[in-house]
């Protein structure tokens, strides 16, 4: 049986300030509940450290998270106080894991290539739809430059596991993520309320990066893209929410 512990202890006073103080630049993402857990062992990413609160130590759910490790990483059983003080959102999941912070290079883009570029998107839940919707629409890759931290604790798990799946790639500044892509030989599609050719006229056949800007201001008229595309609207809404219209996009330039 393991040892139980408390909040005095010093390796649980470490564990909260390091997910308290959890940022962009830190080198590991915390991870909620062992179905995520699961879906980042099934992409090969072990976790450095599990918590779990006591009166779920014995769940079956974690218990197959404990048999797949093994031993391989550091597993610590606390109190369910001291667990509700070290989770990060306000109904947590039974289980914390610290996994290394990914960092996946751009992958190989063929011809029927599909890319999602968030530039400056700065709501964790917008970009953590995104990524699920790009897993959705088979996008070989997320590209975020900007914005807020993909793997913070809200961005995951509104991803609902998708953020495991996709390579999600990061550049510190959305003209060198355009570089690279038209290196890559795909064409990048800026987006934007009303100019532009209509996003089901063709102009999103692949291979094709399609750039999602921030939420108040959009993309930089400015930007060097390809294309522009808009998204008709014959009612009286001004504009779509950004993960419905990145969602629509995503599946046009797969449906293409």
């Amino acid at each position: 049986m393991r040892q139980v512990f408390g909040a005095q202890n010093p390796r649980i006073a470490e564990l909260r300030r390091l997910i308290g103080r959890r940022s962009s630049r830190s080198e590991s993402i915390v991870l909620e509940g062992p179905r995520a857990v699961g879906e980042a062992l099934d992409a090969g990413y072990v976790p450095t450290t599990v918590v779990v609160p006591e009166t779920a130590a014995d769940d079956a759910a974690v218990v197959v998270i404990d048999d797949r490790l093994l031993g391989s990483c550091e597993w610590l059983v606390v109190r369910d106080h001291v667990f509700e003080k070290l989770a990060p959102s306000a109904a947590p999941q039974p289980m914390l894991a610290l996994v290394p912070r990914p960092s996946p290079d751009l992958p190989n883009l063929g011809t029927d290539a599909v890319v999602l570029v968030l530039a400056e998107v700065g709501d964790p839940g917008n970009v953590g739809t995104l990524i699920r919707a790009a897993d959705a629409a088979a996008a070989d890759a997320v590209v975020v430059a900007g914005g807020t931290d993909p793997w913070g604790p809200k961005a995951v798990r509104s991803s609902a596991g998708s953020i495991l799946r996709v390579p999600v790639v990061h550049f510190s500044d959305v003209t060198d993520a355009i570089d690279a892509l038209r290196e890559a030989g795909v064409a990048v599609v800026g987006t934007d309320v009303a100019s532009g050719e209509p996003h089901d006229g063709g102009v999103l056949s692949t291979p094709v990066a399609i750039v999602m800007g921030s939420e108040p201001h959009g993309l930089d008229a400015g930007a060097e893209v390809d294309a522009w595309c808009h998204i008709a609207m014959p009612g009286r809404t001004e504009s779509l929410n950004v993960a419905m219209a990145g969602t629509l996009l995503l599946f046009e330039a797969r449906r293409g």
